[in-house]
């Protein structure tokens, strides 16, 4: 990663971790009792370089813990900026990864057909996996890797019409007055 983001993102994190600590009023804010596990978990949040639970695990971090810092970040619109930068790095470096491969690719299949050696499906499995961990960590700062779910109520005519019958019913009658 180029050190110039990593700043940025340096420079973003202590920004929030401050912004954080002088908004809150109470001690017990885990900004305020833990700084350096707050900016670490917002690193975390920010980059995704691995699975959420490995890392909470790897640094003795608490899924509340996690998830407060992350709520308080993403309420912010310039974390998605940088996400969005670091998701451009992943990309430029995942397709470097990509034209590595196909070389690799290409080479390895000549020595296949040249019978130089025999086929190792283990190798071509953990090349492939290299590419997809590329993928999942760009798809994760992009949030490509979100579903959503959209859902519609849809309504007859005559549905709608005995909805209307029913509310009708239960108004009492009024005069109208010019």
């Amino acid at each position: 990663m180029s050190e110039e983001l990593k700043l940025e993102t340096k420079d973003f994190i202590t920004k929030k971790l401050r912004d954080a600590q002088e908004s809150t009023g109470q001690n017990r804010a885990w900004c305020v009792r833990e700084p350096k596990k707050w900016a670490l978990v917002a690193q975390h949040i920010i980059q995704k370089p691995n699975g959420v639970s490995e890392f909470m695990r790897k640094n003795n971090i608490t899924r509340n813990f996690y998830y407060d810092v992350q709520t308080e970040l993403m309420a912010d619109p310039e974390s998605s900026e940088i996400r969005n930068a670091w998701a451009s790095e992943i990309s430029s470096v995942m397709f470097q990864g990509l034209d590595t491969y196909r070389q690799a690719q290409d080479q390895y299949s000549k020595l296949v057909e040249s019978g130089e050696i025999n086929i190792d499906g283990n190798e071509l499995f953990k090349q492939g996996k290299s590419l997809q961990a590329f993928s999942d960590i760009h798809a994760k700062l992009t949030g490509n890797n979100i579903q959503r779910v959209v859902v519609e109520h849809k309504t007859t005519l005559d549905e709608a019409e005995e909805y209307a019958r029913e509310m009708l019913k239960g108004i009492q009658e009024v005069e109208v007055v010019d």
